[in-house]
């Protein structure tokens, strides 16, 4: 049975701020890079990986009980500025939304989301796995969205597009599930370099 409170996290209408930010694709659209469903599709593939290896490992070490440590090590990761910022600023939105649902406070030093969410799951009681499952469909979910806002595909076929990126996904994370924040690594550098120049793009839809 899935647990209610994953399927609440994982609606579009939950106040996690996550449709603010294109994670990359308003960037590689302005430079030509996201052209339509094929393209898109490349996209949904290597972010599905770039999750796994390098946004779950830091939701595993706080789910395992060090969320503090995890928040730590992810600002050091993250060196990108607009990176850095996003997850910040989804991490603190995430707390604020569980603390007015569930109650009590998560204390992190910066609230980066991955660690936002291993934290609060585990208190919950979420399995390591169901939250890493919901961390990777958020993740693609947003994307999609993001493209459907961006004109590159439109809602149906986004549904579609979404669906097929289900194999990609769960291979990512059959294969990453053991990974610490120690091992964290990135393994998409068009997406990291596309996330990083957003601040230049000359007009902006989302925030990073």
């Amino acid at each position: 049975m899935i647990d209610p409170l994953v399927l609440q996290l994982a609606d579009s209408a939950f106040p996690a701020g996550g449709f603010a930010h294109s994670l990359g694709l308003e960037a590689l659209r302005q430079a030509g890079r996201l052209g339509g469903e094929r393209e898109l599709a490349l996209r949904l593939g290597e972010l599905a990986w770039h999750t796994a290896y390098a946004t779950l490992p830091f939701l595993g070490d706080a789910h395992r009980g060090a969320p503090a440590e995890a928040d730590r090590a992810a600002d050091r990761f993250l060196s990108s500025q607009v990176a850095n910022r996003a997850s910040r600023a989804q991490g603190r939105a995430f707390l604020i939304a569980a603390e007015a649902m569930l109650g009590g406070r998560a204390e992190l030093p910066f609230g980066h989301l991955p660690a936002a969410l291993g934290g609060v799951l585990a208190g919950a009681g979420v399995a390591l796995d169901d939250a890493r499952r919901l961390a990777m469909y958020c993740a693609l979910r947003s994307a999609v969205s993001a493209a459907v806002r961006l004109g590159v595909v439109g809602p149906l076929r986004a549904q579609r597009l979404l669906l097929e990126a289900a194999p990609a996904a769960d291979r990512a994370l059959a294969g990453t599930r053991a990974l610490t924040a120690a091992q964290a690594r990135t393994i998409s550098p068009l997406v990291e370099l596309a996330q990083a120049a957003h601040d230049r793009l000359y007009t902006r839809l989302f925030q990073s």
